[in-house]
């Protein structure tokens, strides 16, 4: 039975090589406890003895190894302060750039010298804007219609330039009123034009009716000759006797005349005189710059909006410790922003939107957070919180022609914002 003794002897000397070899695994001692003979314990106390900081390195590394594998997500990081004030910052920039390019300006007009006009048309639309208080918009019906075209009208203001052309010769006593034009932006949109006069007060009390006549200038044969005055029309208007007052006169088959041919367009003449002769209208804008005549223009332009999508309507407050997406108050002052030719509104609620848009509060906007990650090169990004519902502001302002220009500017106001 010789045989016997050596199969069990190559038994416990390969026993002992295992478990000589589980003693030198990092970390075996932590896995083991309380399992396998003295003789392991023995060997892997007096290995730490020997070797006490490579042991310890060792059961290092597992304990890292294992929290990395069992870590929960990191928490998200709390309100910021800082990033509220960068969003609203970079709104402020998003709303100058928009009017700049919605009106056409590229950069602000120089102001300097300029008289804003007195007419009852331009502080009727101002004092409107000044005390109409803003209505929250977010409780209103959308002001987008996507199946049907939209009508953009517009209103500009033109005053008289200071000089009319150089090249016709004009009368002693005679004052021509010469309107700069726009022929790209006029051209086949003009709806209505309309001529206002101020009628300085009168002496007598008999002129209670005064005929207003409107001429219009062309060129003479002989370019030495004076200037030729033909009549366009000719009303009567009533006079303010004691204060004066504007009156309004047609002029647009002759606006339509000009903008079909530019080069006839030499200005145009207005006589207003009472029943001694003196001149009542105002035709000077160097005599009263504050009711110097003005060409109003109305135009129309059709076009269609963009599509609308679903979004938040959730309001918050500086104030509030909110992180999830949310729409925020933002006022807008033109003044402070050292914008002068906005004539109004001078201040306007803008707002703005702010805020994270985790998963799990984005589940409304599935199919876009899903498209956006799919077209993310990393697959990483989630939903980002931006304005989802605008609403457009009309807007009295000076053009670089220092024309008044009463326009509707699309996307002024943030009504609601939402995660896509």
């Amino acid at each position: 039975m010789q045989w016997v003794r050596y199969l069990i002897l190559a038994s416990v000397l390969l026993l002992a090589t295992v478990a000589e070899a589980e003693g030198k695994r990092p970390g075996s001692r932590a896995r083991h406890s309380g399992k396998g003979n003295k003789k392991n314990r023995d060997s892997e106390m007096q290995r730490e003895a020997e070797y006490p900081n490579e042991t310890k390195a060792a059961e290092q590394t597992y304990h890292e190894a294992h929290l990395r594998h069992h870590r929960l997500p990191a928490p998200s990081p709390p309100y910021c302060c800082d990033q509220l004030e960068i969003r609203k910052n970079l709104r402020i920039e998003q709303i100058k750039d928009r009017v700049l390019r919605a009106t056409g300006l590229l950069t602000p007009p120089n102001m300097t010298g300029v008289v804003i006009s007195q007419n009852p048309n331009i502080q009727g639309i101002i004092e409107s804007m000044n005390t109409t208080e803003p209505q929250p918009t977010y409780m209103q019906e959308p002001p987008y219609n996507d199946d049907e075209p939209e009508i953009k009208t517009e209103k500009i203001f033109s005053p008289v330039e200071p000089a009319p052309p150089p090249e016709i010769r004009i009368p002693d006593g005679v004052e021509v009123l010469y309107f700069k034009l726009n022929q790209e932006q006029l051209n086949t949109r003009v709806k209505r034009a309309i001529l206002h006069v101020w009628l300085k007060p009168i002496t007598s009390e008999l002129d209670r009716i005064v005929p207003i006549s409107v001429f219009k200038v062309t060129r003479p044969e002989d370019p030495e000759d004076y200037i030729i005055l033909h009549e366009v029309t000719t009303v009567s208007e009533s006079v303010d006797a004691r204060d004066g007052n504007w009156v309004k006169i047609g002029v647009y088959k002759l606006l339509q005349e000009w903008l079909n041919n530019p080069s006839d367009n030499l200005g145009l003449v207005v006589t207003a005189n009472d029943s001694e002769g003196r001149r009542v209208a105002v035709t000077n804008p160097v005599e009263n710059p504050s009711n110097a005549p003005l060409l109003e223009i109305h135009t129309e332009e059709s076009r269609r909006n963009r599509n609308r999508r679903n979004s938040s309507r959730n309001q918050c407050t500086t104030s509030q410790m909110e992180s999830r997406c949310c729409r925020y108050p933002l006022l807008v002052n033109f003044v402070e922003l050292g914008w002068d030719f906005i004539v109004a509104p001078k201040v306007y609620e803008a707002n703005f939107c702010n805020g994270e848009c985790p998963y799990l509060y984005a589940h409304k906007y599935a199919h876009s957070a899903l498209i956006q990650k799919m077209n993310s090169t990393n697959a990483k990004h989630g939903p980002c919180c931006g304005a989802r519902k605008l609403s457009p502001m009309k807007m009295l302002y000076y053009d670089h022609d220092h024309k008044i220009k009463f326009d509707t500017i699309q996307d002024m106001v943030v009504d609601r914002c939402g995660c896509s």
